[in-house]
């Protein structure tokens, strides 16, 4: 498709989205490329009324929730803005914090001038090196009781059983959306008998397991608890996370004899802990459609045994949802000036690049000469996009409507009731939403909105994979722009490894029927009649399949070879501006303003060879420490002042607290200023030390001297904690005449430091 350019000038951006930019290019140079893809922009939330707002970056770890905020020295001034809107801002900032956010603003004037200083607070906040997670709730849940139980259902079922024989009190089922988890939970509940919990993180969750508990248990007693002050009883509560967690007092570990975590994936959270470590029940299951996204804690671990997993791949190849057909829509929108933040699309130029009247008018067209009368989804880049097509759609007689995150819930509801009814015929989606719908029917999915997230692809594709009478496969129309390899949308064919293309033919299927089609067309046959879209498979190509995300799944990021080489990224830069690192990086990615490298693991050795590093033995990391401590130049006292407080606060086990140290690191500074003595050299922030505040001192020690230690892997900031503790390696290698010995080292270089710029004791 040939679309002519609107002559949008996507260098002229705004403000607000450059200070957005330049967050995500902090938040890349601290953490890595690889972990951009945790950062969600513009992420929707509920104050503690229920009304709508955003988050502008929410992040996840194991154990908090983030709510980044990013100001303008005017989008939040209560003397240049109205004041109901800094009065919603405040709200919202209040609620995210009541509901158990940990809310952080950084301002534009800040992100331009003290960028080193907020990289730092990012790694004091969020932790050194923190195990992100991906968010789960980007779009709505499909749900739905099954009476009549598929094969998986029951061998998932007969397992349960087994494992309960072998003496097991725990287990994960992790099956793909839309293949009955909860029923699967719920007849196993029934056939144990026993007072069952059902615990969930949203209201939808709760409310949707209610109805499946009063279909398929009817003799049950079954209840919401939304009132704890009432009679908890019943043959089975239905609880939030929220409220369970902190009332907990109000039960005895041994209430429940079934206990059911739903959206299992969440477990690691320390209010998921909480529960799970108190109550003892006879059996506790886990339900999950996404384990792998646990990063570095497998939830294999917390629940032990998997009793059953079925990914979307395989619940179609076995038939358990509908098979899958494809159509590649190319366009020759340009996204060469389309910026990527790590590996998300800048959602503004993104906007502005598809947002092209002759590419909507394309999808409007596609559905009238294919699919008319069907039921579609249209995924859109925007509230804007998203509008501008249901437009277009109407004009043309069809009834389509937006469905997005900023609607009311009851606007929502009603939108969803109508296009489940067949009142209206065309959703078109934008935003993340956060509740559940329920629609098998729906057999065509449109990708209008290119994303790199492949988390998001596969949600949007678990949207119409659900089975549904005279449905016989779900057809999905893939928007290929013109892109470079690096910035490759997510589409059908690279998400499935298929190289090879037809119009409309079969992408994902059970291999029989996989292996039918493709016998017929090499036989010439055009098989219109298992294809009612008026496409034909005739013409065929191969498709590119380069992924760049798999590509550095097994590769090092130069921050990554940074820290196997115990240096820091400049220095890397040097070496291969100098090329003393030859070959250079196997891998380069252009991205916005900045290039990101990559290195084979098996290249460490050799890079390590030629600049003259030797790889560190763990029986040697005493003798590299201590060869670390004895050598260190200072161009300022804190190395030596902060590790004497370390060997003199730590416990048996190497920890002190964090607070415990900074006391000691601030007394130290702080004792030369009232004795009259200089505190530090003219230029060295400590000399202020009587004006700042804990965090500030923390963040100078952990950013300074303790940062050079933890690159070295000698220490380790525990964030979680809130504890500094030496590595376990280097730990149980240090006696008591060591740690006396290490004293000394540090009392002597603190005494030189000072006599060698004639300041005194």
């Amino acid at each position: 498709m040939q679309f002519k350019d609107t002559g949008q000038d996507y260098s002229a951006v705004d403000t607000a989205s450059f200070a957005e930019d330049l967050f995500v290019e902090l938040f890349e140079e601290t953490f890595g490329l690889e972990k951009v893809q945790y950062l969600i922009n513009e992420y929707p939330c509920q104050n503690i009324y229920g009304d709508n707002c955003y988050i502008d970056y929410a992040i996840k770890t194991d154990s908090a929730a983030f709510a980044i905020e990013i100001d303008g020295e005017s989008w939040h001034n209560p003397a240049l803005v109205s004041v109901d809107k800094y009065l919603d801002d405040l709200l919202k900032r209040n609620s995210l914090t009541y509901l158990g956010w940990k809310v952080y603003i950084w301002t534009y004037r800040q992100l331009v001038n003290e960028r080193e200083r907020i990289k730092s607070e990012l790694v004091q906040f969020l932790g050194q090196n923190p195990h992100f997670r991906i968010y789960d709730d980007f779009l709505p849940r499909q749900r739905g009781a099954l009476i009549e139980l598929r094969p998986h259902q029951q061998e998932t079922l007969d397992r349960l059983e087994e494992l309960r024989g072998e003496y097991n009190s725990m287990a994960l089922i992790a099956d793909a959306q839309g293949t009955g988890k909860t029923t699967t939970a719920v007849l196993d509940a029934r056939c144990l008998g026993l007072r069952t919990l059902f615990v969930a993180h949203t209201l939808e969750l709760l409310q949707q397991a209610e109805s499946s508990f009063k279909k398929l248990w009817p003799e049950a007693r079954v209840r919401i608890i939304d009132d704890y002050s009432s009679p908890l009883d019943g043959d089975v509560l239905i609880a939030s996370i929220q409220g369970l967690h902190r009332r907990l007092d109000q039960f005895s570990p041994d209430y429940f004899g079934y206990i059911i975590i739903d959206e299992a994936h969440h477990a690691a959270a320390p209010s998921y802990r909480q529960v799970i470590s108190y109550f003892k029940p006879q059996f506790l299951l886990g339900l999950t459609a996404t384990p792998e996204r646990h990063d570095q804690e497998s939830i294999i671990e917390l629940f032990q045994n998997e009793a059953h997993r079925l990914d979307l791949k395989t619940a179609v190849e076995i038939g358990e949802l509908v098979p899958i057909r494809c159509v590649r829509i190319k366009t020759n929108i340009d996204f060469s000036r389309v910026r990527i933040n790590g590996i998300n699309y800048n959602y503004r130029d993104l906007d502005n690049c598809i947002h092209v009247p002759e590419r909507n008018r394309v999808i409007v067209e596609t559905y009238l000469s294919h699919v008319p009368g069907q039921k579609a989804v249209v995924f859109c880049a925007s509230v804007k996009h998203a509008e501008e097509v249901a437009k277009l759609f109407r004009q043309t007689g069809v009834n389509a409507q937006v469905v997005e995150g900023r609607m009311k819930k009851q606007t929502r509801e009603e939108v969803l009731a109508d296009y489940s009814q067949g009142e209206i015929k065309v959703l078109c989606a934008c935003d993340m939403l956060n509740e559940g719908w329920d629609s098998p029917e729906t057999s065509v999915l449109f990708m209008a909105r290119p994303t790199l997230s492949k988390v998001i692809y596969l949600q949007q594709l678990g949207r119409g994979t659900r089975k549904a009478k005279d449905k016989d496969a779900l057809l999905v129309f893939d928007f290929i722009d013109n892109t470079v390899r690096h910035n490759h949308s997510v589409n059908l064919h690279r998400l499935f490894r298929s190289r090879e293309y037809r119009p409309g033919a079969l992408v994902l299927a059970p291999p029989e029927q996989m292996e039918n089609e493709k016998r017929r067309l090499l036989l010439g046959e055009k098989i219109d009649t298992i294809l009612p879209h008026n496409i034909f498979v005739r013409d065929y190509e191969l498709v590119d399949l380069f992924d760049w995300q798999e590509e550095i799944i097994e590769m090092m990021s130069m921050h990554q070879l940074a820290m196997e080489l115990y240096v820091d990224d400049k220095t890397v830069r040097s070496w291969l501006a100098e090329d003393k690192i030859s070959p250079g990086p196997d891998l380069e990615l252009p991205m916005g303003r900045i290039t990101h490298r990559y290195f084979k693991q098996d290249r460490l050795d050799n890079i390590r060879k030629q600049l003259g590093i030797p790889a560190r033995k763990q029986e040697e990391i005493r003798e590299d420490f201590f060869k670390y401590v004895k050598s260190g130049s200072m161009s300022a006292s804190y190395k030596p002042v902060m590790l004497k407080g370390l060997l003199q606060a730590v416990n048996e086990k190497g920890q002190a607290e964090l607070g415990a140290l900074v006391s000691y690191f601030r007394s130290f500074y702080e004792q030369r200023a009232d004795s009259g003595l200089p505190v530090d050299v003219p230029n060295a922030e400590i000399n202020r030390v009587k004006a700042m505040s804990d965090f500030e001192v923390a963040r100078l020690m952990l950013t300074m001297p303790f940062e050079k230690f933890e690159r070295k892997f000698f220490l380790e900031h525990r964030k979680d904690l809130n504890q500094v503790a030496f590595v376990p390696a280097l730990w149980k290698r240090l006696t008591d005449g060591d740690k006396e010995e290490l004293i000394g080292i540090c009392e002597k270089q603190i005494e030189r430091y000072y006599e060698k710029r004639g300041t005194g004791k």
